[in-house]
């Protein structure tokens, strides 16, 4: 091999940051995930016992407070620190299959609404890897 050959990453080469607001979206997927994970946990709770309703009724609140916060994150990553509109798009996605979930939570079709659930945390599961692998990009020289 020369010595004149390029290395696709050079040792020298400078790590580009992450753009801003990212720890922040890191803050957000991780709390979105959390709420999620509740909702399933208070779906069994919802089936087995009687004051199940209440608490997933409130913790379907707290999603929506968790989804707010993820898109105004990713608005302000995508806008502000210029970084990738993907995690807006999935986000935006997220907040319009939420929105079809409490219709049909509310009119009770539980054949819709348990799958759709369950799409909704295998999305919010998707935001936290595609978040948490993005690694800062490489620059040359």
């Amino acid at each position: 091999m020369s010595s004149s050959a390029k290395l696709p990453f050079p040792a020298h080469a400078e790590h580009a940051p992450l753009p801003r607001f990212f720890g922040l979206m890191k803050a957000t997927t991780l709390f979105l995930a959390a709420t999620l994970l509740m909702q399933a946990f208070t779906a069994g709770q919802l089936l087995s016992n009687e004051g199940g309703r209440q608490l997933h009724d409130a913790t379907g609140g707290a999603v929506s407070v968790a989804l707010v916060l993820q898109v105004i994150t990713a608005l302000l990553v995508w806008r502000v620190g210029h970084g990738s509109a993907r995690y807006l798009i999935v986000s935006a996605l997220m907040v319009l299959l939420t929105g079809i979930q409490f219709v049909v939570g509310a009119s009770g079709d539980v054949a819709i609404h348990v799958p759709l659930g369950v799409v909704l945390f295998g999305a919010g599961t998707f935001l936290v890897a595609q978040v948490w692998s993005t690694r800062p990009a490489r620059t040359a020289d």
